[in-house]
């Protein structure tokens, strides 16, 4: 933000003069790139009362706005105003807006007054305010930058009450990270609100080129594509590493490592989300950076705390690069915000990422997540137990063939050559697959009772390794496994589509997959169809 310098008008109830720059539109940099469709959405909104703009930091939700307000063919006055968090007592915030429409000449009566007190705004001026736009001769569009600098409950219901009152000559625009307290779901219902969140301010792979070549970047597709992928369109993230892979010997080499990605975006990432944070965030932050998906028992696990879900909440809510996944507990974090967090864990407490992921081991096998539960237990080299997890699947079948199996060659491959009596099993295995597989009955009893690969839980291996699927559950997997299209089960079942949705997502959740294919493949492995 450019330094301040103070307006000649009356100063704030507070005592302290106006900064006039809060009321200037803030410059693009001549690297922007305007995306139409963004524009365009914007425009739509402001025909409207009310237009939305949340995203997390970086998201380039103000130069979008910005561009829109100096570039675009608004057909209404634009007034611009930047709140901090010294703008967040009622009576500094109205004194503000009251200021940013005369900075910005738009008419309000000589007489209107202004907040007498910081704390606090009488409702006689939000009514004569209201009053007063409402006899404008024609419709004006409040940009209100940085509301989440300004939480409190009066200010969202003063905005409320203006905005119901003043008719169709002011049109908001309001940009956060977060939701504000207004009462969105009344606006939605009514029709009287657009949104733009980060999904949309995402780039496009087609952007991220643009964007390139506005640095001098001459990129080929695949690097177009493993940036797009990598930062998975966040704006900030694309610009930083487009800025470091101009001073990059090779650019397109700086694009393929995700380690100098991270290296480039950590300072921002650091300073504007993970410091901003209380101490236990941080800390839960840091210790849940080992998994590439987040569930608030294993978090609090992993922390011995007992309030993450209510942390991982906030932190959904906050735009601060954590979101659920679906309609379940679980979440991740953006793949960027994961790096650095990890690259932090292990540059101030390196000791702790072993036991962190001896522990992720145990909470996934005991949750029947035997994939990640083997991923954990080898990346904290406890071979033994990843060992024994996996002669706990083979009750499964068809961990000899397929996908499972390379991924069994890439996770064992540091394993110590002389492990006793896992490690020849181990290599038996996996070179071996194709004749293993018609007798896994006896090599499991063989293996098991020679006493050189103990089961996790030091019992025998365990027969069933998932969640139990409910009847409905099962019925959705037959006719998934008949080919038949969503709707095409909704049908037969007498359901909506939304609940075979939701059916799938359980079936995805408790077998470990992400498709449907892989979900009727592990079924079939399981004997459940």
């Amino acid at each position: 933000m450019p330094r301040t310098t103070a307006s000649a008008a009356q100063p704030a109830p507070t005592g302290h003069p106006l900064l006039a720059t809060k009321f200037s539109v803030p410059a693009t940099p001549g690297t922007f790139v305007r995306r139409k469709r963004l524009l365009d959405r914007l425009t739509d909104g402001t025909a409207g009362p009310l237009t939305l703009i949340t995203g997390p930091a970086g998201a380039g939700k103000t130069l979008l706005a910005a561009s829109w307000a100096v570039g675009a063919p608004a057909p209404h006055p634009v007034v611009w105003l930047t709140l901090e968090d010294e703008d967040s007592a009622p009576g500094v915030f109205w004194t503000y807006v009251l200021e940013a429409f005369r900075h910005h000449r738009v008419t309000l009566p000589d007489d209107l007054g202004s907040p007498a007190r910081a704390d606090s705004v009488d409702h006689s001026l939000l009514v004569r305010l209201a009053s007063a736009l409402a006899r404008l001769p024609q419709p004006v569009v409040l940009v209100l930058d940085g509301l989440d600098q300004v939480p409190g409950r009066e200010v969202a219901s003063g905005l409320d009450f203006v905005l119901n009152h003043v008719g169709p000559q002011l049109r908001l625009v309001l940009i956060s990270r977060i939701d504000p307290l207004l009462p969105l779901h009344r606006y939605r219902a009514e029709d009287r609100i657009r949104e733009i969140r980060s999904a949309d301010l995402a780039f496009t792979r087609h952007e991220t080129a643009t964007l390139l070549r506005r640095h001098g970047l001459a990129s080929p597709a695949e690097t177009v594509d493993a940036l797009t992928r990598r930062s998975e369109g966040w704006a900030a993230g694309l610009r930083l590493c487009a800025l470091a892979m101009q001073r990059a010997d090779d650019p397109t080499g700086f694009a393929r490592s995700f380690a100098l990605s991270q290296s480039a975006v950590a300072d921002y990432l650091l300073a504007e989300v993970v410091e901003a944070q209380p101490a236990a965030t941080q800390d839960l932050l840091m210790r849940t950076s080992i998994l590439n998906r987040v569930h608030p028992q294993l978090a609090n696990v992993l922390t011995g705390r007992e309030d993450a879900a209510e942390i991982l909440a906030d932190l959904t809510r906050a735009n601060a690069f954590v979101e659920p996944l679906g309609d379940t507990p679980w979440c991740r974090f953006h793949p960027l915000f994961t790096e650095v967090l990890h690259a932090h864990l292990h540059s101030r407490r390196p000791s702790l990422e072993p036991q962190l992921h001896r522990l992720a081991a145990r909470w996934f096998a005991d949750a029947g997540l035997m994939s990640e539960a083997m991923e954990h237990a080898a990346a904290a080299g406890d071979w033994e137990y990843a060992a024994a997890l996996i002669l706990d699947r083979l009750a499964l079948g068809g961990l000899l063939t397929g996908r499972d199996t390379h991924g069994l060659e890439r996770l064992f491959a540091d394993m110590p050559a002389d492990l006793p009596g896992a490690a020849p099993w181990l290599r038996q295995l996996l070179d071996h697959r194709p004749g293993l597989a018609g007798d896994l009955p006896g090599l499991t009893e063989r293996t098991a009772s020679a006493g050189s690969l103990p089961t996790p839980d030091g019992g025998p291996a365990r027969e069933i390794l998932v969640e139990s699927l409910s009847d409905r559950e099962r019925d959705v997997l037959r006719l998934a496994a008949q080919m038949m299209s969503t709707e095409e089960i909704a049908a037969a079942l007498y359901v909506s589509v939304n609940t075979v949705k939701t059916h799938l997502r359980s079936i995805y959740r408790k077998l470990s997959v992400s498709r449907r294919s892989d979900a009727v493949r592990r079924a079939r492995e399981l004997h459940l169809l």
